[in-house]
């Protein structure tokens, strides 16, 4: 989330009680732009009746933990005047089986300019990731420019990968050092080669996304490889 403008103040741990909440960071209000304090509660895949009601993984039982106890009782006073958002994160969709008891259920217990809730499916997430990923700190005009037109162009393969290239070449001309540097560069890789891909996906031509994916795997090992040498830091090889 730090990637695409937001501020992470907690995330998952092992061992530790989290209350329903997976990882909890600030960020702007998406309608008014004030600074609002998000609370993610993620799950995978669709988010059909038993993934909402039943199970441990089961969506509103974390949902009423975050209303019942987390919100109440772990949020710092720094954040306590904020609007708080809980997003409701899957990989998938809703199932339409189960959409009016998740809307019964913000209904009921939707604050305004208190308690919100969100959906944030993948579709959103992913254009939540290419909208950071064109900001000026992200990357330069001039990545940006690559970026874009990979992106727009994934129904003509060579044209996407062509400019996809460009974007790496930019992104590991000058691979720094230091490793926290290059695990900042190797994200931006993966976070673009995701973009493609769905975009990929949407226009069903997924000739792009391979060939893209295939050049990132490739552009994140020399990224690495220094890592994994024997003679480094008595690092063992994989």
């Amino acid at each position: 989330m730090s990637e695409v403008g937001y501020t992470v103040i907690s995330r998952p741990k092992r061992g530790t009680t989290q209350y329903g909440v997976d990882v909890a960071a600030t960020g702007p209000h998406p309608e008014t732009g004030e600074k609002a304090m998000f609370l993610l509660s993620i799950k995978s895949g669709n988010l059909a009746r038993d993934e909402w009601a039943t199970g441990k993984q089961a969506l509103r039982p974390s949902l009423e933990e975050i209303l019942d106890v987390y919100i109440p009782k772990h949020v710092s006073k720094r954040y306590q005047q904020m609007p708080k958002i809980i997003a409701l994160c899957f990989g998938g969709d809703i199932e339409e089986d189960v959409r009016p008891r998740i809307d019964g259920f913000i209904d009921k217990q939707t604050v305004p300019n208190e308690i919100e809730f969100a959906e944030w499916n993948g579709d959103y997430i992913a254009d939540l990731i290419a909208s950071g990923l064109l900001r000026e700190n992200i990357f330069s005009k001039a990545l940006q420019t690559s970026f874009r037109k990979a992106v727009a162009l994934v129904d003509e393969p060579a044209v996407c990968y062509s400019h996809f290239r460009d974007l790496l070449d930019g992104l590991t001309a000058n691979a720094p050092q230091k490793p926290a540097d290059r695990l900042r560069i190797a994200r931006q890789i993966y976070l673009a080669t995701w973009t493609v891909f769905v975009w990929c996906r949407d226009a069903d031509n997924l000739e792009a996304a391979y060939r893209c994916s295939v050049l990132a795997t490739l552009r994140m090992w020399d990224l690495c490889k220094e890592h994994f040498s024997p003679k480094k830091n008595g690092a063992k090889t994989c």
